[in-house]
């Protein structure tokens, strides 16, 4: 048998960015919707790396989100088409109902950001209260989804808020630019129900984080830098 047959094919990676330093994380107050990032945040989102080639980016459609993409990413600051695909998915909002997490309408995202797509993004933002159901059932969607996707793209990331990974996956908060890698559950893993058990580190309770289940990676190569891509 030759080395090739031996090796053992790389899972899908799902890579999660949590957004850099914004207004409303100094300003814990902060009294307006859809804050901006810092002028620390715009310098450290331009050093977020992670480790694989992305080939499908999903971004929140927040100004921090999307700021913290075109800094990771320069060759978003040019006019689409991109070398590779970019989507903006309203599913990725945060998980919280303060002011800072209200976003704007598709109108008002198209003209500070002509370059991406917003027609997956409602005319004006009118996101109903979120619940712990709905988030829950939101984070499940959005796997299933992801999942589907993953059968045509090796390595999508997704940029998004601290509120909502904590109902996507399991572990620790996400720090501001933290950047962690996840493969989808083996049939085994998925059947345990215990796998699929662990502590929501927002609310601290234990949160069912399946049935479609995203588990830590820990076999990534040397880290790239997303500035490399394209």
């Amino acid at each position: 048998m030759s080395d090739t047959q031996l090796q053992t094919p790389k899972p899908p990676l799902i890579h999660i960015i949590r957004h850099g330093e914004s207004l409303h994380n100094i300003e814990h107050n902060y009294p307006h919707r859809d804050p901006p990032l810092t002028s620390t945040g715009h310098t450290a989102t331009r050093n977020i790396a992670i480790p694989a080639t992305p080939d499908l980016l999903l971004i929140s459609p927040m100004t921090r989100t999307i700021q913290t993409a075109l800094n990771a990413f320069p060759f978003l600051q040019e006019p689409a088409p991109f070398p590779i695909e970019v989507q903006i998915w309203p599913a990725l909002r945060e998980a919280h109902d303060a002011i800072c997490n209200v976003g704007v309408g598709r109108a008002a995202l198209g003209a500070q950001f002509p370059q991406f797509d917003f027609s997956r993004c409602p005319e004006e933002w009118d996101h109903g209260p979120t619940t712990r159901e709905g988030a829950t059932a939101r984070a499940e969607e959005v796997r299933v989804r992801l999942k589907e996707l993953s059968a045509t793209y090796a390595n999508i990331v997704l940029v998004t808020h601290r509120g909502f990974i904590a109902f996507l996956v399991k572990g620790r908060r996400f720090d501001v630019c933290d950047v962690r890698s996840f493969r989808f559950a083996t049939g085994a893993e998925a059947e345990d129900g215990t796998a699929r058990l662990g502590l929501h580190c927002e609310i601290l309770e234990v949160q069912d984080f399946g049935p479609t289940l995203l588990v830590l990676h820990r076999g990534s190569d040397e880290i790239q830098s997303l500035a490399d891509v394209g």
